[in-house]
């Protein structure tokens, strides 16, 4: 079992979400420090999502390490179709 270790740092209900990466679990364990937490360390991720009348705009932004971006790229979809599925119930 692996993850990661975040807080909100941020939350405006229904407008803005902002998540910073502390840590990484490995092995069922936390870990918050070393090597390869420091690349992932401070990593920010920000929501925001903007309604209309008909329909609601998500907006992300991410300040992470350039070699981290491509694992959001291809994770992003799946959980956004998730999201999508969850909201539209």
């Amino acid at each position: 079992m692996g993850g990661m270790v975040s807080r909100i740092k941020e939350n405006i209900p229904n407008k803005f979400v902002s998540i910073e990466h502390l840590g990484i679990v490995q092995n069922v364990k936390e870990i918050m420090t070393g090597p390869k937490v420091s690349q992932w360390a401070g990593a920010m991720e920000n929501y925001t999502f903007t309604a209309n009348s008909r329909n609601t705009l998500l907006k992300i932004d991410i300040d992470v390490n350039e070699e981290f971006k491509s694992y959001f790229e291809e994770t992003w979809p799946n959980a956004l179709n998730k999201l999508k599925e969850i909201c539209e119930k």
